[in-house]
């Protein structure tokens, strides 16, 4: 395995000590030169390098390359929306060994529909989608759901109440081989009767949430992206106080199927 881009950016305040320590500029932090010192720059900087910390940019990836998946956990953040959900794309890309073009087509795709799916929640009279909805309801578009079905859920489904449980039990009800139009009609069946999340669960005969299609179907597969995707959850949880790393949705597997373009 390649050295991850994590690593690169852990070694970076080693060597800036060792360079502005050769020219007598150390201030007690690595990289910061004494003589002009510029606390907007430095904040900047940190910013940036925590953000690279956090999610996988692979150190083979060419200029472009880098730019491009750079720009595409931008624009999710931008948006509100899952960045963690496309560093763990691209983490499976690279431990199937993918080529650069296919990860970033696999993580475009991601990114695309959990755009889509927050626009038809937004369609639905959700004023705020959460990211955690986002990513579950674009696992649900790569089994075939479409943006009007998903509308028609959030629309049917009280505002109040978080669609990430439902999103999941169809999810799990697909890898187990349930048409997703029956899963969908299932689950919507209980809410439509204000079922509770916990009989929700009891659909799919599961007792936990944010496990998703990739826990049911990886296999080997997806344990071995799977470690990929934890370092970065841990590294993503060190850079944002351990609050919201990705973590805290990733035990293990990587959900979804890298697809060749």
């Amino acid at each position: 395995m390649r050295t991850s881009f994590i690593g690169a950016v852990l070694l970076v305040p080693a060597v800036l000590s060792a360079q502005v320590g050769a020219k007598g500029k150390v201030s007690g932090q690595a990289g910061v030169s004494a003589e002009a010192p510029n606390p907007q720059a430095s904040a900047q900087a940190r910013v940036h390098a925590n953000a690279n910390a956090a999610f996988n940019v692979p150190e083979r990836f060419s200029d472009k390359g880098r730019a491009r998946l750079e720009g595409m956990y931008a624009e999710a953040r931008a948006r509100g929306l899952s960045e963690a959900a496309i560093a763990k794309r691209v983490a499976e890309g690279e431990a199937k060994g993918a080529s650069e073009a296919q990860i970033l087509v696999a993580a475009g795709r991601v990114k695309t529909d959990m755009e889509v799916t927050q626009e038809a929640m937004l369609a639905a009279g959700r004023a705020k989608p959460s990211a955690d909805e986002t990513e579950r309801g674009a696992m649900l578009m790569a089994r075939g759901v479409t943006a009007a079905q998903i509308e028609t859920m959030a629309r049917r489904t009280p505002n109040e109440r978080s669609l990430v449980v439902a999103f999941d039990v169809i999810s799990q009800l697909a890898a187990q081989g349930v048409p997703v139009t029956q899963a969908l009609a299932r689950v919507q069946a209980k809410i439509d009767s204000r079922a509770s999340d916990a009989a929700l669960l009891k659909l799919a005969g599961g007792t936990s949430i944010g496990v998703g299609a990739g826990a049911a179907a990886g296999g080997a597969a997806g344990t071995a992206a799977g470690a990929g995707a934890t370092v970065q959850g841990a590294a993503n949880a060190a850079a944002k106080g351990g609050t919201t790393g990705v973590a805290g949705t990733v035990t293990g597997t990587v959900t979804g199927v890298l697809k060749k373009p």
